[in-house]
């Protein structure tokens, strides 16, 4: 074979297959189209909205803080239920059935979060999250059974476990020192949680 039968193709092997002057122009299409829906939406990202269970409790504390908020600080929330339940025994799961727990209710309409400061040990925290928007409401929920151990040592530890509503979120234990532990809502779509 001749030298001259042994053409180089422009971009090498790639430029066989997809010619290098159409890549840049493909790219810049595929951006567009991924890009355009996020950069013509009105009102905050979904990623904005997503509201945010943190739980804090300085160690030594004879309160625990639940503080329900967007990702995003500025968002408003149209409704925001945030209820402690208490007076069970401790079994290492959310305690069943629920309605025969003592109930603190806080509702709130038209805020970017609200908070409760609880005492109860061990305690079920429902949250519910309803956000609105042009195209909807979205309803964001999640409940979660919490027991205090080791108090007034450096090994203060929460524990947490998943009720019903809340099976993504899984089990664990949480160091008081390591300041709030974040738990994300769950996503119900427009119906909520049933």
């Amino acid at each position: 074979m001749t030298r001259e039968g042994l053409r180089a193709t422009p971009g090498g092997r790639l430029g066989a297959i997809a010619p290098v002057p159409f890549v840049g122009t493909a790219t810049i299409l595929v951006a567009l189209i991924v890009f355009t829906p996020v950069l013509l939406a009105t009102g905050p990202s979904s990623f904005a909205v997503q509201p945010v269970l943190s739980v804090y409790r300085a160690t030594g504390s004879s309160a625990t803080n639940f503080y329900v908020h967007g990702t995003d600080p500025n968002v408003p929330y149209l409704w925001v239920n945030l209820s402690i339940g208490a007076g069970f025994s401790w079994g290492g799961s959310c305690p069943s059935p629920l309605d025969l727990l003592r109930w603190t209710y806080a509702n709130e309409t038209n805020v970017g979060g609200w908070s409760l400061l609880s005492g109860a040990n061990p305690a079920v925290v429902n949250v519910t999250v309803t956000y609105t928007q042009s195209s909807g409401r979205t309803v964001y929920a999640g409940e979660l059974a919490f027991d205090l151990v080791s108090q007034n040592t450096s090994g203060e530890s929460l524990l947490y476990v998943p009720c019903a509503r809340t099976p993504s979120v899984g089990s664990g234990s949480w160091a008081v020192s390591l300041g709030m532990l974040p738990i994300d809502l769950v996503n119900y779509g427009s119906g909520g949680p049933s």
